[in-house]
């Protein structure tokens, strides 16, 4: 047998016991019964360390061997220095601190939904601490050249370190403070007062009705509801997202749900076979959330979605609110530019704000400048900094999200370099199709799609991040788009409105 025919079904076994975790962690946050913990704890470590040694005892042999073989295409050749640089790293880590970090970020999972919803961070504070702890231990096995927290950046997000987010925060700081300083000093009135509420069952059916709408094969997914959304890839024909329904606010099941459908639309786009080999899963997580950013906000938030929506869909549902309001009032409630303590309800430009305060923490956390014990009296110093607000309980804190419990230092800055690539991705889609937004007002929203599939679906981890903004919009990733982005919605959505650079 070929150097090429064992690999495809070595990569293939391994992609597949890959879905079988993902399918259990789904599984734990939506439908495990609550004293399945500890035992789905152990499940996803036995398993986690199969995939690790897999990787380390049978996979990457068969790449350093394949690396020198003439008879293998370009093409191929390239693939495997991808899987080659991935393999590598994980030979780095030790099995026992593979299942370690497994288990324990199974348990404080738990831990965490639980202390979030009585508002104590103490109680979660010593899973909070073997995380750290173990991270730490990851960072170090992995490597890394100024700092800890580079390595863990590097495993979400190969194109950049933690010195380059730096740089592209402080680029965008002063324009998001003045943005938000702008705005609320130049509120937009009559968005105030009435409430966008509409029932669970009937926000399930009409979150249905728009993400199958808009490009969403529910043959191949499913929606559910869980404490804090997400998305979930098990291959291309099983691609499960979640939400979290607020019956006082539309708005909120609604975001998350095109949020979380854009990750889902990559997951189904990219290409099945052959399975295992990178043209067949995501290229990093911040191309991923240039997704689901780009589907919750250039599209979910745009005027030709809401005239959509007003015309088209919230008719059916007939909630008492919908005469009060116009398209371009709902588009300017769902944009207007206001300071929040939740992260996930926050309006696009504050958010950035969120995101670099948890960039700055864990960074802190990781590289021991930060004590976990410290971390919530940190937190709400940042927010009064940043935000100009004061956090009332833990629960709209420190413990609002999930990602830490998971053990996922190094994945928030993803967030807001997901965010500038769709901005960038937008304009170049705007290029190519400039009245994309004119058939969104009819709910037909195939031309993005159709051109995501085209441009970053279909080339799976081929490419990495920079190099796939490069060849989907000809320049390198740059804070420039996404300003430009704000602007124009500002003047279209703020009376004209004008937002300096």
């Amino acid at each position: 047998m070929s150097i090429k025919s064992r690999l495809d079904a070595e990569l293939r076994t391994q992609a597949l016991l890959a879905g079988g975790v993902e399918l259990l962690a789904w599984d734990q946050e939506v439908c495990m019964p609550p004293a399945g913990v500890q035992g789905r704890a152990s499940l996803i470590g036995v398993l986690a360390t199969l995939v690790h040694q897999r990787v380390v005892e049978t996979i990457l042999p068969l790449l350093r061997e394949a690396e020198s073989d003439p008879n293998l295409d370009p093409e191929t050749q390239a693939e495997i220095r991808i899987l080659l640089e991935d393999a590598e790293m994980i030979e780095k880590l030790p099995a026992d601190l593979v299942r370690a970090l497994s288990e324990a970020a199974s348990l404080a999972q738990q831990a965490w939904a639980q202390a979030r919803h009585q508002s104590d961070f103490d109680s979660f504070r010593p899973h909070l601490e073997k995380l750290v702890h173990l991270s730490r231990e990851k960072a170090a096995a992995l490597g890394y050249t100024q700092e800890p927290y580079e390595a863990l950046l590097r495993l979400y997000e190969r194109s950049t370190n933690p010195q380059q987010v730096e740089a592209i925060f402080a680029e965008l700081r002063p324009f998001l403070i003045e943005t938000v300083r702008l705005c609320q000093a130049n509120p937009v009135s009559g968005l105030e007062g009435v409430s966008l509420s509409l029932s669970a069952s009937d926000q399930r059916s009409l979150i249905r009705e728009v993400v199958s709408r808009l490009g969403y094969d529910l043959n191949r997914g499913r929606i559910d509801e869980s404490n804090h959304p997400f998305c979930t890839g098990i291959n291309p024909d099983d691609v499960r997202i979640t939400v979290r329904i607020y019956e006082d606010d539309l708005t909120m099941a609604l975001g998350s749900a095109l949020h979380e459908m854009g990750h889902a639309l990559y997951e189904q786009g990219l290409p099945r076979e052959p399975l295992g080999w990178p043209r067949t899963h995501s290229a990093s997580l911040s191309v991923h959330e240039s997704q689901s950013r780009f589907w919750e906000n250039h599209i979910g938030a745009s005027l030709g979605f809401w005239t959509f929506l007003y015309q088209k869909v919230l008719p059916a549902y007939q909630p008492a609110w919908l005469d009060e309001y116009s398209p371009l009032t709902l588009t300017r409630r769902v944009n207007r530019i206001q300071p929040g303590l939740i992260r996930i309800q926050s309006d696009e430009v504050s958010y950035h704000l969120h995101i670099l305060l948890r960039f700055e923490l864990e960074r802190a956390l990781i590289n021991g400048d930060l004590s976990v014990r410290d971390l919530p009296a940190a937190w709400n110093e940042k927010v009064k900094a940043y935000l100009g607000l004061t956090v009332p309980n833990d629960a709209q804190g420190v413990l609002q999200d999930i990602h830490w419990s998971m053990g996922s230092f190094g994945y928030f800055p993803t967030y807001s370099l997901g965010s500038l690539l769709a901005a960038q991705l937008a304009e170049s889609l705007t290029q190519t199709y400039p009245d994309w937004e004119d058939q969104l007002r009819e709910g037909d929203g195939s031309l993005p799609l159709h051109w995501m599939r085209e441009h970053i679906h279909q080339y799976g981890g081929r490419y990495r991040m920079q190099e796939l903004c490069e060849k989907a919009t000809g320049a390198p990733l740059s804070p420039k788009p996404f300003i430009r982005y704000i602007q124009r919605k500002a003047a279209q959505l703020y009376e004209g409105l004008a937002i300096p650079a």
